[in-house]
């Protein structure tokens, strides 16, 4: 018995993959971050493969994982958050789709590890444990409990329902009341934010230079990344995009630098944060969105950064799986 959100097994993953775009459209996700499923009957569900881009995903690359087993087949391995939207459906029947998010103002507060009151009602903010593990799952879905959304602590948003479209939607509003408590908290009249909360991330912010050593570098000026280059101090991984490609933190120059940087980002006072290599645009983005995360959450009792261990312990894990999907062309997540 298939559920009211999935149709067939052809309309399933033609939906899966029509969504997974619409939220990289709507900057609700970014790269490969994030996740959807679908329940399809009572023992499968269909989920995103784990290191696809959205723009490149197809109909053939959705993973069927059995919800009782948690066994997977098909030749690509499905996201690592799978546990998560697995244990959605075993505890909710009602549930028939998962949506999982990484967007820019519930990112803030979810930072801040707080809970947000929505139109649709209150959405707790999960504890914060490692992405992809057993405790990830747990914290979760107790957070979630019957609720149709989530915030998962440094981390990002799940939202269920009894459709794609549902998830999504609910995604969505939970984005612009997220913007409006960052905006409405600030610590003081008159401090306001240098953009929307909600924005997404624009390319244009990178200012392409060469240093002196020929090094091919760019100057993200990102209007969060602006303001908080102005405060001369290090930023910390306050979400795990952040520690996943800079590590424990983002250091401070005097200035831009001559020579390429040991760290593919550094903050240079006034001017943004100086980015390096071959991710250098997506290093920029989870700068700008920790950024966010930093000074949008002082109104919300601060943002709460990631424990240094655990930071690098995820550096070390993307770097690994990184290299793995390079070789397989693909980019990983």
């Amino acid at each position: 018995m298939t559920g009211p959100g999935a149709g067939s097994d052809a309309e399933a993953r033609r939906s899966l993959v029509e969504h997974g775009r619409r939220l990289l459209a709507e900057g609700l996700v970014a790269r490969t971050w994030g996740n959807l499923s679908v329940r399809l009957d009572e023992r499968t569900m269909l989920v995103t493969p784990s290191g696809i881009q959205y723009q490149d995903l197809t109909e053939a690359m959705i993973v069927p994982v059995d919800l009782e087993t948690g066994e997977w087949t098909g030749d690509h391995k499905p996201t690592s958050e799978r546990r998560v939207h697995r244990e959605a459906y075993r505890r909710r029947p009602d549930v028939h789709a998962v949506v999982h998010t990484h967007q820019m103002a519930a990112s803030i507060c979810a930072a801040a590890r707080v809970p947000v009151t929505a139109p649709f009602g209150e959405v707790p903010c999960a504890p914060y444990a490692l992405p992809g593990t057993k405790q990830v799952m747990q914290v979760t879905i107790d957070a979630l409990g019957d609720r149709p959304a989530a915030l998962m602590a440094n981390h990002g948003v799940l939202t269920v329902g009894a459709s794609l479209d549902e998830a999504f939607d609910l995604a969505e509003e939970l984005e612009r009341t997220c913007a409006t408590w960052v905006v409405d908290r600030r610590p003081r009249e008159g401090s306001h934010p240098p953009a929307a909360p909600d924005a997404p991330w624009d390319p244009s912010c990178l200012e392409p230079l060469a240093l002196a050593d020929g090094t091919r570098a760019w100057l993200s000026g990102a209007p969060w990344t602006l303001r908080f280059s102005t405060l001369r101090r290090p930023l910390p991984a306050v979400i795990e995009d952040l520690a996943m490609l800079a590590g424990r933190r983002v250091d401070v120059a005097r200035t831009v630098p001559k020579r390429r940087p040991r760290a593919d980002a550094v903050l240079v006072p006034g001017r943004g944060a100086l980015v390096c290599g071959d991710d250098h645009e997506a290093v920029a983005m989870v700068v700008e969105k920790a950024a966010r995360a930093w000074i949008g959450g002082q109104g919300l009792g601060g943002a709460k950064p990631l424990p240094g261990w655990q930071a690098l312990l995820m550096r070390a894990v993307y770097v690994r799986s990184y290299a793995k999907q390079a070789a397989l062309g693909h980019a990983a997540a």
